[in-house]
């Protein structure tokens, strides 16, 4: 399917940025207002319906990025 390398990079760019601000799973996905079950999920590729639009933009908010950039190859590194 032509979108699940977009997919896969949102995941993984979910994972990198919680990685790089040292944030467990619980901690991040209390931050996000999803469950660490949702969070767990999106990292290992599961996306399910629970994702929104408002989710992706509180993930993008929380770390001061756009949400364009979650579905990119090149991962999200901050400072």
């Amino acid at each position: 399917m032509k979108n699940d390398k977009y997919i896969k990079y949102f995941c993984e760019n979910i994972k990198a940025l919680r990685k790089s601000n040292k944030l467990s799973k619980g901690k991040m996905a209390k931050m996000l207002g999803i469950s660490r079950k949702c969070l767990s999920s999106l990292e290992k590729g599961k996306i399910s319906s629970d994702l929104t639009v408002e989710i992706l933009s509180n993930i993008a908010n929380s770390f001061g990025i756009k949400p364009s950039q979650m579905f990119s190859s090149n991962y999200i590194q901050l400072d």
